[in-house]
């Protein structure tokens, strides 16, 4: 009987150490969350897509109070389409092929055509996006700005800023307290328009702006951006890091008399153009 016991007490032992390991094993493993890849950030722009009829539409019109004052602004959205540019490129002339020796005292053999280039790509498709007003209420942007912006879910989103000078007239009040007289406005004025999707913020920095409404009431234009460029500075992204922002952490001091250690050359990306337009509508 006692034997019975010694014997199985090692057995019972090990296990128990077995199960405990195993235990320890489950508890210690935590689930890792999924990081955040391409495709995710393709399904959240894809999230904000609309009809392409609706970045075609005109946006609402009203008075145009050309002060710039009393603009604060709580619901609106912004319809904006990207349509991606490609670069054509020169086709390469193909040289034809040696033709056939003729055989003695016979016909030329005919003569060879060199092979039509294959067309060109069709660009890449048009998408219209749709996001709601966010951000501060008030426009405006010290010391000359005005910015409306629009957000989607996650990093995804778009804005308009302009120079407000555009709108009051840009010159000084006359002297002796007289009124200023200023005709309405009815040219566009450059304007300034960003997109967010895809994990890209594209930028253009020349783009008409046609105002239809501008007073406390509501605030509305339609834009038109013949080129936008892909920029590092993402403001909808919370985490932007960009290429130029220095990482002192990364810089490492030569020993006395050691070679200096060499800086790893910086990859870039070509940056990627495309046409923007589309309008905006805020209110109260």
């Amino acid at each position: 009987m006692n034997l019975r016991s010694r014997t199985r007490s090692p057995i019972r032992a090990a296990a128990l150490i077995g199960v405990a390991g195993v235990f320890a094993m489950a508890c210690g493993t935590d689930p890792v969350p999924p990081s955040e890849t391409p495709t995710s950030k393709a399904n959240t722009a894809q999230s904000a897509v609309v009809a392409n009829d609706e970045c075609q539409r005109m946006p609402p019109s009203g008075h145009i109070d050309r002060s710039g004052m009393n603009l604060n602004f709580g619901t609106g959205d912004i319809r904006i389409s990207l349509s991606p540019t490609t670069a054509t490129p020169a086709p390469t002339p193909v040289a034809p092929p040696p033709a056939a020796p003729a055989p003695p005292g016979g016909p030329k053999p005919p003569a060879t055509s060199s092979p039509t280039p294959s067309s060109t790509p069709a660009a890449p498709k048009s998408q219209c996006f749709g996001f709601s007003r966010w951000g501060n209420g008030d426009p405006s942007v010290p010391p000359d700005s005005l910015l409306f912006s629009f957000k989607g879910p996650d990093d995804v989103g778009a804005q308009v800023s302009f120079f407000v000078g555009d709108l009051t007239g840009g010159s000084p009040p006359p002297a002796g307290g007289a009124k200023r007289v200023v005709p309405p406005l009815v040219t566009p004025i450059n304007a300034q328009v960003g997109l967010s999707v895809d994990g890209k913020y594209f930028q253009a920095t020349q783009c008409s702006l046609k105002i239809t409404a501008m007073s406390s009431a509501r605030a509305a234009g339609f834009f038109q951006c013949p080129t936008a460029t892909t920029s590092e500075a993402n403001p909808f992204e919370p985490s932007d890091d960009v290429a130029y922002d220095s990482d002192e952490s990364m810089t490492t001091t030569p020993a006395p008399g050691g070679p200096t250690p060499s800086t790893p050359p910086r990859t870039t990306t070509a940056p990627q153009t495309a046409s923007l337009s589309g309008w905006f509508s805020v209110t109260k």
